[in-house]
């Protein structure tokens, strides 16, 4: 395991040192809700008064603090094999709903929203904390039934504080939270279960999406300018940025034109496939309608064998001459991250990050 010296405050001090103030606060929301000194704004987090306490939650659960992987991974997938490059999975597939409505509603193949609404009609949760709203105009929404899932279906794209409902949820008693996030959001997460004295043992299911950058907030300011700011719809193909107004109208702008809003935290991420979470989908680069879906957990796996078993879902096997494609910019994504100076919250294996920066190329 690599060294890691915090600072002497890992509360709400050295959450404001080393996470805040560098610009590294991917903006998951896990560090609202417990401490009256911490809210969101919009889509920032911010210390609005100062805290003595020197060993808090907030700094605990924030998936930029020193993160053990090795530590998360055990947690969560006890001693099964692990990919150093996908994360530790059982099954990999190319997946779409089965109902055409759920994927008209969602991303690609709809896959995230069809396995939300099953767990959610199967009592494998009771709520679910989704990011809701419109691509211009995101915020984190607590679903409670499947029309709630079905209205936050699809990709914003930008950085919503999802998990900043946590503790609404508790005190709504919900029992059994299920959660559909980006990585940052699933490492934490993961981190919350660690927390009994905040209920973390309520997360029943994470659902992780496939994330190699979103977007700041200020690319709602853009989207006004080019006149799409009651778009109901945004996809992030390989030629560009397409746009769905809510007339139906179909508009495309330059991936270029996008980039700028890249946050910077994003860049320092060493997780894009949310290999801590029970599943993890996104898209499959190539077909439109369906989604790439890795099974990771035996709960996932229950999950999807359950869903596909009654028509929720239809599963194909993963196309082997793709694989090579997504191991290559997995590898690369990582390998560009290790090689940064504020990759300094990952904590990993001896040898692991050999593999990458010593490693060469993904073959």
């Amino acid at each position: 395991m690599e060294t890691f010296t915090k600072d002497a405050s890992s509360g709400a001090a050295g959450l404001r040192k080393e996470v805040l103030n560098p610009g590294l606060c991917t903006v998951c929301g896990a560090c609202v809700g417990y401490c009256p000194y911490i809210k969101t704004f919009g889509e920032q987090v911010a210390i609005i008064h100062d805290c003595k306490v020197c060993d808090g939650v907030c700094y605990r659960l924030c998936p930029r603090s020193f993160t053990d992987y090795e530590m998360l991974r055990h947690s969560v997938f006890e001693d099964a094999d692990f990919d150093p490059v996908l994360g530790t999975h059982t099954s990999l597939y190319f997946a779409r709903a089965k109902e055409a409505e759920i994927r008209s509603r969602g991303q690609y193949g709809g896959v995230v929203t069809a396995l939300a609404l099953f767990a959610m009609q199967q009592g494998l949760i009771d709520c679910a904390l989704v990011a809701g709203g419109v691509p211009s105009g995101a915020q984190p929404f607590l679903c409670s039934s499947s029309e709630h899932i079905l209205e936050s279906a699809g990709s914003k794209y930008t950085a919503v504080p999802t998990l900043s409902l946590f503790q609404e949820a508790v005190r709504n008693d919900f029992q059994r939270i299920g959660v559909v996030g980006r990585p940052c959001q699933v490492t934490a997460c993961r981190k919350m279960q660690q927390e009994k004295e905040i209920n973390g043992q309520r997360l029943a299911l994470v659902i992780g999406l496939f994330c190699f950058w979103s977007l700041s907030a200020g690319v709602y300011s853009f989207l006004k300018e080019k006149g799409l700011g009651n778009c109901s719809r945004m996809d992030i193909p390989k030629d560009g940025v397409d746009f769905r107004q809510e007339n139906g109208e179909q508009i495309k702008i330059p991936l270029e034109e996008i980039r700028p809003y890249i946050k910077d935290t994003c860049l320092a991420c060493y997780d894009p496939l949310s290999e801590l979470a029970d599943v993890s989908v996104g898209s499959t680069e190539q077909y439109p309608g369906w989604n790439t879906l890795v099974v990771r957990t035996q709960k996932g796996k229950q999950l999807v064998e359950a869903a596909s078993a009654v028509g929720v879902i239809e599963l194909q096997t993963y196309p082997l001459e793709r694989l090579p494609l997504l191991r290559q910019a997995v590898f690369q994504k990582k390998q560009r991250v290790l090689k940064r100076p504020d990759r300094s919250y990952i904590g990993l294996p001896a040898g692991e990050k050999d593999i990458f920066v010593e490693g060469g190329e993904e073959q």
